[in-house]
């Protein structure tokens, strides 16, 4: 197989891998999709396994802070994310139209250097006492 074609499938493999990963602390976290039964799952949630094996559910809200001297309004509006609303000073929730973009967006607004955090609005596995 010569150079150009390994280049081409590792291309192709790692769109694939990076549909589903975020930064947390500057580093990029990979999560593995897992499928929920559609009997467990009523509501509008992928679930995915972190690293260390616990679930996590990802619903259509995105959670976003600027980084200080950044109009975050403004840096929404640019990436055309109008439904958004403050949940502290600076905090901003954002509802994605599209759950299958969530990840994508959040890289994107992470990459451009002007905000401290862009991750989907974790639902924790919910756990019996």
């Amino acid at each position: 197989m010569n150079k150009v074609m390994i280049l081409i499938l590792l291309g192709i493999l790692s769109a694939f891998y990076a549909n589903e990963s975020y930064y947390k602390n500057g580093k990029l976290v990979e999560l593995q999709n897992i499928d929920i039964s559609r009997s467990v799952n009523h509501s509008n949630v992928d679930y995915y396994k972190t690293a260390n094996g616990k679930n996590v559910g990802v619903t259509d809200k995105l959670l976003v802070q600027c980084k200080e001297g950044v109009s975050c309004s403004k840096l929404l509006d640019d990436f055309n994310l109008i439904n958004y609303s403050k949940l502290t000073d600076k905090i901003f929730i954002v509802k994605i139209e599209d759950n299958d973009n969530i990840f994508a967006i959040s890289r994107k607004l992470y990459e451009g250097g002007n905000v401290e955090f862009a991750h989907p609005n974790f639902i924790k596995e919910r756990k019996r006492r």
